[in-house]
Formats: C-alpha cells, structure tokens, sequence
C-alpha cells in the first residue's frame, strides 16, 4: 500500500486561497474611496511647513479653547498660558460640504473676553465634522470636531 502525498492538494488550496482573497481585495478597493481621502492635498502638502510653525507658535504662548455649542449658537473661547483671554484673532469654523462641493467657511465674529461666536445655518444637522482655526499674529490653532447639531 501506498503512502498517499498531501503537498499537492494543499498547495493548490493555498494558491486558491492566495487568488480569492486578491480578488476580493481589488474588489474592495475598486469600490469606493477612503473617508480619508483629502481632496486638496497638494495645496495642504505645499503649506505644511508653515503650518507647523504656525501651530508651535500658538504652542509656545500657551494657548488652549475652549468650546461649546448651544442650540445652534457656536461659541469659542481662546485663553493664553496663563488663563486670560486672547482678544484680536481671526476664527474661521469649516462646515462640511455635499461631495463635490466646497466646505462651508464660517467667519466667527468677535466677543468680549477672547471669545468668538457663530450661528451654524439651519441646512447643518446630526453630527457633523468641522474645524475650527484660529489665528493672531502669525499663531494658528486648529482643532477637529465631531458636533452632534440638533
């Protein structure tokens, strides 16, 4: 009686495995595109450096926000190091746009005390994701956020 050799078959399987989890592969990425995709990638590559230093410069003075979200009233306080208020910046909140076309800029206007205000228009609800930046004398501090708007 012969001794039956199994290296055959199990390489087959493994060559058949090897194919099918391929195809399945290019499947998924023939699908559809990564959440993650950024659509303005060359302008933000090509800005990155002065990005950085803009971001260590408002790391150095300290700076921290502080935020919150009433109804639809959009409120950002902006303290330095030693907890007062930073007066005189420029905040900008992005709102995401339909696929295809351009985030929603949302200047938000000065308050007392280092805070800066803004209404999210009626068309935004559920959660949203936006950014916030601001920025004063060549500091910038940028934040991402998940709003739940009611």
């Amino acid at each position: 009686m012969r001794k039956r050799n199994h290296w055959p078959p199990l390489i087959v399987l493994l060559i058949a495995g090897f194919l099918a989890l391929s195809a399945w592969s290019f499947q998924q990425a023939a699908r559809g595109v990564s959440a993650v995709t950024d659509s303005d990638y060359y302008s933000h590559g090509l800005r990155y450096d002065q990005t950085r230093l803009e971001q260590n410069k408002a790391l150095s003075l300290g700076w921290d926000m502080q935020i919150a979200l009433d109804g639809r009233q959009f409120k950002v306080s902006l303290l330095d190091s030693r907890r007062q208020p930073v007066d005189g910046a420029q905040a900008e909140l992005t709102l995401p746009a339909a696929p295809g076309s351009v985030p929603l800029r949302l200047p938000l206007s000065a308050a007392t005390g280092g805070t800066y205000l803004g209404r999210i228009p009626d068309a935004f609800h559920g959660e949203q994701t936006v950014r916030i930046d601001i920025e004063r004398e060549g500091a910038r501090l940028s934040r991402h956020l998940l709003l739940a708007i009611p």
